[in-house]
């Protein structure tokens, strides 16, 4: 945040490889609630996180290892105005539809900086559903991370 003096929140996310977007594609095929994936402007301010994948994914797109989806880490940090403004803001319908508390802020005119972190060499699950915990815990075997 002390890079961009604009931001009043900002939060880490990471570029998923093709193959794990291709895993939350599955999930979202299932009816299953994957990652939260976000899309940034020119100066790296979200313009939106979803439950859904974004941005849109054209033929071609996944035939890279790296794919051009960010998933949203889900911390955060805050100035004290964001979180002043967050408070009077009350929700909105896309953040009751997503289930995503940081539209409220772009919903309140809130820039939220998007820091670009570095995708680790094992595979990413999230916990989003009870049937996830069995995989993650297969995966954080895999990495040597029990």
């Amino acid at each position: 945040m002390d890079d961009d003096r604009d931001a009043l929140v900002a939060t880490p996310a990471m570029r998923l490889r093709s193959e794990e977007v291709r895993a939350l594609q599955a999930e979202e095929a299932a009816g299953r609630v994957g990652g939260t994936t976000v899309v940034t402007n020119g100066l790296g301010h979200a313009l939106y996180f979803s439950k859904r994948l974004i941005p849109h994914l054209p033929a071609g797109a996944l035939d890279g290892e790296m794919s051009p989806v960010r998933l949203h880490v889900g911390v955060y940090s805050y100035r004290p105005e964001a979180l002043e403004r967050y408070v009077a803001t009350p929700a909105s319908e896309l953040e009751t539809l997503e289930g995503l508390e940081q539209l409220r802020f772009l919903a309140a005119g809130v820039p939220v900086a998007v820091v670009d972190v570095q995708t680790p060499p094992f595979a990413l699950r999230e916990l989003n559903n009870p049937e996830d915990v069995a995989a993650i815990e297969q995966a954080l075997e895999e990495a040597g991370l029990e």
